[in-house]
């Protein structure tokens, strides 16, 4: 989760960073104009994380697809005998993304408090605070207190300090015009919305700016609502800065003369000789179709662009590395915690290639993760870390590799000295290719090219000569320490009479039986799509 919301909280500075340069090119001053786009970025900002695992999820586009990656099948015989895994000094390693999400979780669910305890104290303020009817107030909710000292609106309640009987005809009429605007534009509930914004992305200078932003922009939109009223910009400044020289701290989201925002509203009252024109359909449907397209592109550049799959490859190990891999692979694991929410990255497809139906299913059930690959039942695999999981009782481990928000785009499988790598599929491919085994398996038809790549490498090891050019990388490697022991087993075998095929068995493989002058082979090979041999399997017999 806290990936997601970085990532999002990035993607919307930089949107934030493109409006404002745009803004500044364009010399836009008017203070709807400015609001009208600020409060569509506010919207755009709050969406991102809905937008952004949107686009993680979307198909990407044609000219940055992901190639297939170089992989190996597992070969020769059966898998190794399951090990049980024997106790292990527990891992010391710090799992900085879980500290790191607990301090984010923890800034932000106090700052979400403190603004909720605020907005009940608003709350209560308004109930405590006598009402004001009179002509002037036109059936407008206008309370007053004497717990404020300047004039501020909560919500749709305009809150007068109690010093209100004394003001003249012009400083009410300013007042009740300004706050009006207010209400009538639903600052206080914008300024809330800021509010919550600031407290998710509190990280990022672009929340805290734009909350201050905001309000500036409604107090200035409020300012020239209340000039057009009295028409008199030098009295409305002298108002303004009576009230901001009047000090206490009203507890309120829209006071009209907050401290920081006075020197530069009065600036720009006595600067300007036009009141900014309001906004209409036509100037929001222009911001609207200018901003859109941007936060269209800050939303999927990066999700479209090629993840670090791409630089997945596997090469085959020489025999004293894929020796020590396997002795690495094969000792014992120690379970650690990782935080349960990391599951849900990992979860979904992926096909370990270039084999054509051979493919991982991940799914979460509870706080576990399981994995069904080459079998009906799914397994449970074990975290030795954040990334990485490995079997019980089989030396074998699984490690995810991520995207910058986390989100697994392959899994590296280590088995047998190798690490084979499966990059992520959709659910729609993963049920193709089972649809395409199944219809193979039903057909009991030989895939094309199999009987003769078996033949060949039967009568190649019968030579002393097997063809390792034929067999793809990771099955030469693993091929190579056993070749002494097969060539034995062909040489007492004897001279090969008939192969005959027997039918699809599991996974797609085509079984043949090789009868010889001394007895009889049941042989299993599977090729890739390029016809090379990924899978080989002899079962000797008398």
């Amino acid at each position: 989760m806290l990936a997601l919301i970085v990532e999002a909280a990035i993607r919307s500075l930089l949107l934030g960073a493109a409006i404002w340069l745009g803004l500044k090119l364009l010399r836009v001053t008017n203070p709807h104009v400015l609001m009208a786009v600020w409060q569509l970025v506010l919207v755009l900002s709050l969406c991102m994380p809905m937008l952004v695992d949107w686009a993680k999820h979307m198909p990407p586009a044609a000219s940055l697809q992901i190639p297939q990656m170089l992989a190996a099948e597992p070969t020769f015989f059966a898998a190794p005998p399951m090990q049980h895994a024997a106790p292990q000094v527990a891992s010391s390693a710090i799992d900085w993304r879980m500290i790191c999400s607990a301090i984010y979780l923890i800034v932000a669910a106090f700052l979400l408090l403190r603004l909720l305890v605020g907005a009940v104290l608003i709350a209560k303020l308004c109930r405590a605070a006598l009402p004001v009817r009179e002509n002037w107030t036109a059936g407008r909710d206008v309370r007053a207190s004497d717990r404020v000292k300047v004039p501020a609106t909560f919500g749709s309640t305009i809150v007068l300090p109690s010093g209100y009987v004394t003001w003249d005809v012009t400083l009410r009429r300013a007042v009740m015009a300004h706050e009006d605007a207010h209400v009538a534009h639903g600052d206080f509930f914008v300024l809330l919305l800021a509010a919550v914004n600031r407290a998710i992305f509190w990280f990022s200078p672009l929340a805290w700016w734009l909350y201050d932003q905001l309000g500036y922009l409604a107090e200035a939109r409020s300012d020239a609502a209340a000039i057009a009223d009295i028409e008199d910009r030098v009295r409305y400044a002298e108002i303004l800065i009576g009230f901001g020289a009047i000090s206490g701290r009203t507890p309120a989201v829209l006071a009209m003369a907050g401290s920081k925002t006075v020197p530069r509203r009065v600036e720009c009252i006595l600067a300007q000789t036009m009141l900014p024109h309001r906004m209409d359909w036509k100037a929001w449907s222009a911001i609207v179709a200018c901003i859109l397209p941007l936060a269209a592109i800050a939303a999927d550049v990066i999700a479209q662009q090629p993840s670090k799959t791409e630089n997945i490859e596997f090469v085959a190990p020489d025999q004293a590395t894929l020796r020590q891999r396997r002795a690495e692979q094969q000792k014992p694991r120690q379970e650690v915690q990782i935080d349960p929410a990391l599951l849900d990255n990992y979860v979904g497809y992926y096909r370990l290639g270039p084999a054509p139906y051979r493919v991982f299913a991940v799914t979460r059930q509870d706080d576990h993760l399981l994995v069904r690959f080459s079998g009906p039942e799914a397994v449970q695999v074990y975290p030795e870390g954040s990334q990485d999981f490995f079997y019980k009782g089989l030396a074998a481990q699984i490690s995810f590799v991520t995207d910058p928000q986390g989100r697994a785009t392959a899994l590296v499988y280590h088995q047998n000295g190798l690490d084979k790598p499966a990059p992520r599929i959709d659910e729609a491919q993963a049920q193709q290719i089972a649809d395409t085994l199944a219809q193979r398996v039903k057909s009991a038809a030989p895939a094309a090219g199999t009987e003769a790549a078996l033949r060949h490498q039967i009568e190649a090891f019968q030579q002393d000569t097997p063809d390792f050019d034929a067999m793809t990388n990771g099955l030469a490697t693993i091929t190579r320490p056993q070749v002494p022991k097969i060539e034995r087993q062909f040489e007492l075998l004897g001279e090969l009479q008939s192969l005959s095929f027997r039918g699809v068995g599991f996974e797609g493989w085509d079984i043949y039986e090789a009868k010889f002058a001394n007895g009889i082979t049941i042989c299993r090979i599977l090729l890739t799509p390029d016809n090379k041999i990924t899978g080989l399997r002899f079962e000797w017999g008398p």
